[in-house]
């Protein structure tokens, strides 16, 4: 699990501008020292009351099993209130206990303990075990967000709402009643959690209540979209690191992998949801302090700043208690949707997650070089997505990398919204409809969306959406542009006075850039501006062809594959393997043409058309940065480089300056100097010119990070040039 960079510079600035005083808390120490870094306090909660503005609380290595809760703690603008890690030391809050008690034997490699308290989530060696459910689903095999393998699908000829055959259920040697759950996706974006009120063993039918579902309208009779799969029993136990917990008698059950004895590994309960609940609070600072089965709730809370800090296993549902109600989530949510917030998020992981990764609302947030993956396997939330940030006006969104999701829509946008050089890929697995970016009617006004990769996902991968119902509203005046889209179902925007320009789109599942025509219902688009795009499938239809179907509005220096009878390749340097600048000679060069009111900026007599300007210093990669160099275009391990291709990466986090090594050679690029055949040089830009490439040949290379820090050595890539 990938540890982020935390500046020592950072904590000296802190300590030298604060005129503050210092408190020190030590898993060794006592509540009863005066909390001195010689005699530390022992719990953050302690050391809580005694903080005022400009007051830094560090923290010693070590394992904090607290839920500190804090009311009206107070900082100042330029004397935050700071909790931090002392000297870069590993601080974990975790939301997991022990669990000390004896196993025995229950049933070949099942083996069970007595608890004196529930829990919800086990951890064994610091990983999460799977709930017991059936089918079965698993996060680390890539299972669960396959839906024709963890979920089952009612026949639609004998099944309605509440009431499901299926001749798989037979299966199922034991009755689901008494304590058994069905999690149900009922439509576009919707999946409920309900209680099994009759099932018998080896039965082709169940039943429900069908008054805890509700069904989205177009899916009302389409039983297919009906996936579902069951927890709550014990006898769904049936694979290798599947748990259960029996709140009636105290008895926790494990299927443990590899034919271990429990009785020798380190086992863990959930049993606390938020190490952190601060309300009323303002000018606070969480830094460099990791999250382990646990995370935070700021409630009216205002100009607090989470920064580098790790968030692993941060929620989960305790449907394994039979609790159903709405799980506890990592929040940060003020009174409503126009309240200052000014909050901050930087340089976090977010990492297995049951539900969303973030519940965030308020003016003037900031979500900046986050890396969040596997999040939200059951899409029990309210509402169908990864982070709702529909109630964050002015919202900065930059930098960040999301893949490996569940819900419906990924990032749904707010007011006036920034959502720029972010990386998202392989989202929405488990739900119906949705999109990887999703701008609403309201939000579309003043919003910019520039800058991103959207790739590789079942979904939709850019819209401005509508209501859907005659005569509504349609958004207008949203702004996207310079965005690359690919192997997604479409880029789509309803409505009307949009500016859509500098984008790429291709091998979209159906057409590729969408300007919809539907009038009343999704807008006229008369007057939104489609310019300078590149892309295989232009068309005012979702599913038609262009040709019968043209683009609405003012439609104008777009390059279109259908209408060249030609595919974007032939104007595009490598797109498969991520360079997408214009080719040499190509027809897009300086095709473009600039749009009143919008800044462009080109190199050249005209833009060039699609997202990236041909003889570019520099080549934009968006997403989450860590401390080391990514990204490596060519892909590491691609064997379908061309001779003479580029290469580029992402540069480490809060670093400039890096050094590139390459060679033919693994050994000799890995262990390479600056005094090295192997070094190139150092390079303020990202791309580095390696000449002709021989066909067929095998290439290393490397890029350090040269920084304030110092050097941080890169990972070796390698890639292979295509056979002629």
């Amino acid at each position: 699990y990938m540890k982020k960079v935390f500046f020592l510079l950072i904590k000296l600035v802190i300590i030298i501008n604060v005129n503050g005083q210092n408190y020190y808390v030590s898993a060794e120490g006592s509540d009863s020292n005066p909390g001195t870094i010689q005699e530390p306090f022992k719990t953050i909660q302690y050391a809580s009351k005694f903080l005022e503005a400009g007051d830094t609380c560090f923290i010693r290595e070590g394992i904090y099993r607290e839920n500190i809760v804090r009311d009206k703690l107070r900082g100042e603008a330029g004397k935050s209130i700071v909790f931090t890690s002392y000297n870069n030391e590993a601080v974990s809050l975790s939301g997991a206990i022990p669990i000390e008690s004896k196993w025995e034997i229950h049933d070949v490699n099942i083996y069970k303990t007595k608890l004196d308290q529930p829990i919800w989530q086990l951890f064994v060696e610091g990983k999460s075990m799977i709930t017991a459910r059936w089918p079965n689903g698993n996060w680390y095999d890539g299972s669960v967000w396959d839906k024709t393998k963890s979920m089952c699908w009612p026949e639609k000829e004998n099944s309605v709402l509440g009431n499901y055959y299926n001749e798989e259920l037979k299966n199922l040697d034991f009755s689901l009643e008494d304590g058994g759950l069905i999690i149900v996706n009922s439509g576009s974006f919707k999946t409920y959690k309900a209680i099994i009120t009759e099932h018998k063993a080896a039965s082709n039918n169940l039943h429900f209540d069908p008054s805890t579902v509700k069904v989205h309208f177009s899916y009302v009779d389409r039983v297919e979209k009906h996936g579902y799969f069951f927890e709550g029993k014990k006898e769904l136990i049936d694979v290798e690191e599947e748990w259960f917990f029996e709140p009636k008698d105290s008895m926790l059950y494990l299927f443990v992998a590899d034919g271990k004895n429990p009785n020798n590994l380190n086992i863990e309960g959930k049993i606390m949801s938020y190490a952190l609940e601060f309300s009323n609070s303002s000018f606070i600072e969480i830094n460099d302090i990791d999250f382990f089965g646990t995370t935070f709730n700021f409630e009216d809370c205002s100009n607090v700043t989470v920064e580098n800090c790790d968030l692993l296993y941060p929620a989960y549902s305790k449907r394994m208690l039979r609790d159903i109600s709405q799980m506890d989530v990592t929040k940060m949510l003020v009174k409503d949707e126009f309240t200052p917030a000014n909050n901050k998020i930087v340089n976090c992981t977010f990492a297995y997650v049951d539900g969303p990764a973030l519940e965030l609302n308020g003016v003037g947030n900031l979500i900046e070089n986050c890396y969040m993956h596997t999040i939200d396997y059951s899409c029990t939330y309210a509402g169908g997505y990864t982070l709702n940030m529909i109630n964050a006006p002015e919202l900065v969104f930059r930098h960040n990398t999301i893949h490996t999701t569940g819900t419906s829509e990924t990032f749904k946008a707010g007011r006036r919204n920034i959502i720029e050089f972010n990386d998202i890929s392989n989202t929405g697995f488990l739900q119906n409809d949705g999109s990887m970016v999703q701008v609403s009617v309201k939000q579309q006004d003043q919003s910019q969306t520039r800058f991103n990769w959207v790739h590789n996902s079942v979904k939709q991968g850019l819209r401005f959406d509508n209501s859907n119902l005659p005569n509504s509203p349609w958004g207008q005046n949203g702004s996207l542009y310079h965005n690359v889209a690919w192997k997604t179902d479409r880029i789509f925007f309803k409505g009307d006075k949009h500016f859509i320009y500098n984008n790429l789109i291709f091998d979209s599942h159906l057409n590729d850039l969408i300007i919809s025509s539907n009038t009343e219902i999704a807008g006229f688009n008369y007057e939104t501006i489609t310019r300078n795009n590149i892309s295989n499938k232009f068309s005012g239809h979702r599913t038609k062809p262009g040709v019968d179907n043209p683009v609405p509005g003012i439609v104008d220096h777009n390059w279109s594959g259908n209408f060249k009878n030609a595919d974007v390749r032939t104007q595009l340097r490598d797109p498969d393997n991520l360079d997408f600048r214009p080719k040499a000679g190509s027809e897009i060069i300086d095709a473009g043409a600039l749009i009143e009111g919008k800044d462009i900026e080109f190199l050249g007599a005209a833009p060039d058309i699609g997202p990236y300007e041909f003889g570019d210093e520099s080549y934009w990669i968006p997403g989450y940065q860590s401390e080391k160099a990514g990204t490596p275009v060519p892909p590491n391990f691609s064997t379908t480089v061309k001779t003479d291709a580029d290469l580029m990466w992402l540069k480490a986090y809060k670093t400039v300056t890096h050094n590139v090594y390459f060679g033919n050679n693994l050994e000799t690029v890995e262990q390479a100097t600056v005094d090295s055949p192997e070094f190139k040089g150092q390079f303020v830009n990202n791309i580095f010119d390696p000449g002709t490439l021989k066909n067929g040949n095998t290439y290393y290379w490397r890029v350090d990070a040269v920084g304030q820090q110092g050097v941080i050595k890169g990972e070796v890539w390698v890639f292979t040039v295509e056979l002629e």
